[in-house]
């Protein structure tokens, strides 16, 4: 994917302000902001200004910092180009063409409908925009920082697990020494604690959900399998469940976060959900499967919808319904 230029960084800032400047409620399902040289549409955009605070957004969005995007990258092949607001409320998020053709087609039914549970676990969306000029177009989304809610800032965060139910692929070098060490700082009340990450394989190896109650394991364990059954119907693939920890001051219990001992938390998530299993994808399958790039006994992370959602509610049952 190739990055954003600066200069789209500041234009749908500015385009996007505008959008959200007009006090009245819009009716039309996409709306057009066009400037001298740009033009932005923002896909269903009554139903998304359903969904946020108008004002915050406008605020937030004030205070983008588009001067340093970052690249965001858990050990994938391709990286995700973002930037936060710096009061790390929401994302702005580089999205492909195809990922933006198919909200507006086919996902836009399902996503309202997921999040109309408002336990849901799906980081929420709040807008989906496409950036275009005599050159070029760009393709974002607006979405929530699944750590603003309850005050976790990077300082705070202790361990980020990304997880498919995959097994090909799905692991991290040197983990084991890595969680150790961090074990034994945390024992000590180090002040410093270098960040884990980890991927599939790397959380079969620790107890995450020994403190979670049989009740709590249930409740996440069956929205879980509600969530990922309308992925599946939507014929969405490649989405993670995010699993955050970190030092939580002040939170409230819900399907989102849990409070464990000492401060710390767990939120979670489900992310990466536009993905749809195309012709592409179809592809990128039969050249993996034909190829043998992963062991006989496991499975890549790219299959079709259907067995993507059983292989991962089987993945979590095995943790959550012991």
């Amino acid at each position: 994917m190739d990055k954003v230029k600066k200069i789209s960084w500041e234009k749908i800032t500015s385009l996007l302000q505008q959008l959200y400047s007009v006090e009245q409620q819009i009716q039309e399902q996409h709306v057009t902001i066009q400037s001298n040289t740009q033009l932005l549409v923002s896909l269903f955009h009554a139903q998304f200004r359903q969904l946020i605070d108008r004002e915050d957004i406008i605020d937030s969005l004030l205070q983008l910092d588009f001067e340093t995007p970052q690249l965001f990258n858990m050990g994938r092949n391709l990286q995700s180009e973002f930037a936060f607001t710096l009061n790390h409320k929401y994302i702005l998020k580089v999205v492909s063409g195809t990922q933006y053709r198919y909200f507006k087609n086919t996902f836009h039914q399902f996503y309202f409908k997921i999040i109309a549970n408002k336990n849901c676990l799906l980081a929420r969306t709040f807008g989906i925009y496409k950036l275009e000029d005599r050159e070029n177009k760009s393709y974002f989304v607006l979405m929530e920082n699944l750590f603003y809610e309850h005050k976790l800032q990077n300082s705070q965060i202790i361990s980020i697990y990304d997880l498919k139910g995959a097994q090909s692929s799905r692991i991290t070098k040197n983990f084991d020494e890595q969680f150790q060490q961090q074990q034994q700082l945390l024992q000590t009340k180090a002040q410093t604690i270098p960040l884990l990450k980890g991927k599939d394989e790397d959380f079969k190896k620790i107890r995450f959900f020994q403190e979670f109650s049989n009740e709590k394991k249930l409740d996440l364990m069956n929205q879980i399998k509600q969530e990922s059954d309308i992925l599946a119907e939507a014929n969405t693939m490649d989405y993670s469940l995010m699993i955050i920890t970190g030092y939580i001051n002040q939170c409230q219990q819900g399907n989102r976060l849990i409070k464990l001992s000492n401060n710390v938390g767990t939120i979670i998530g489900i992310i990466d959900y536009y993905q749809e299993y195309n012709s592409t994808k179809k592809l990128e399958n039969k050249f993996k499967t034909w190829f043998g790039m992963h062991k006989p006994d496991q499975q890549i992370s790219c299959v079709d919808s259907d067995t993507y959602r059983k292989r991962f509610q089987i993945y979590f049952q095995q943790f959550l319904q012991d």
